[in-house]
């Protein structure tokens, strides 16, 4: 697994992983990366190929309960839309059209959206990559998603977000206050990504009050 990459245009950061498990989000990047540069082809990804890609227990034998978990990736994937809208039209698109999972033979069969394809193919400027690896070794789904955020701004060195538009980007719990986000979010962030990122800080900056 050593050097397979995730390449995707930056869009996609917009939208949240909303309630997917940190299981979820591993066998979603892992997709993302067979994908990469395959046009609209279909491709066929086997089970054991997604489980090395995606740091799927190995101890989880049972077929059934990984088909189940591709399943609910792709349940999930169904809200995931990205959206365009002119002064004439909304759209909303769903990044994977093609989605057939084989318990018997034991595969996926899989293909990118005409309208999104350029989300994975043909990419040189205004995008995200990471090592797989790196990611898929995180245990907080807070984490994995705030590793690729902080992937989108190394070249700056740092990311600057408001509050309201960070916890919709982390998928944070609406009844979350200040100390549960320092607690749950902030400290898995800065224990498992201090050794990715050097010297990684979180800094809260307060509004300024009006006069």
């Amino acid at each position: 697994m050593t050097g397979e990459t995730v390449v995707y245009k930056n869009e996609m950061n917009l939208v949240p992983l909303r309630r997917f498990t940190a299981t979820e989000i591993n066998l979603f990047f892992a997709m993302c990366n067979k994908l990469k540069e395959q046009d609209t082809n279909t491709l066929r990804l086997s089970f054991d190929e997604l489980k090395k890609l995606s740091n799927y227990s190995p101890e989880t034998r049972n077929i059934n309960r990984f088909a189940n978990d591709l399943d609910n990736v792709y349940k999930k994937m169904l809200n995931l839309t990205i959206r365009y809208e002119d002064d004439d039209v909304i759209e909303r698109f769903v990044l994977f059209n093609h989605y057939r999972i084989h318990k018997r033979e034991q595969y996926l069969e899989i293909s990118t959206s005409s309208n999104l394809k350029h989300i994975l193919n043909s990419i040189t400027n205004n995008f995200t990559k990471f090592e797989l690896k790196e990611m898929t070794r995180l245990k907080s789904t807070y984490s994995k998603n705030m590793f690729r955020l902080l992937k989108q701004y190394k070249h700056t060195g740092y990311l600057k977000i408001h509050i309201d538009d960070f916890k919709n980007r982390l998928d944070i719990p609406k009844s979350y206050r200040m100390t549960d986000i320092n607690k749950n979010v902030f400290k898995p962030i800065i224990i498992e990504l201090g050794s990715i990122f050097n010297n990684l800080t979180i800094n809260k900056i307060k509004a300024k009050k009006r006069a």
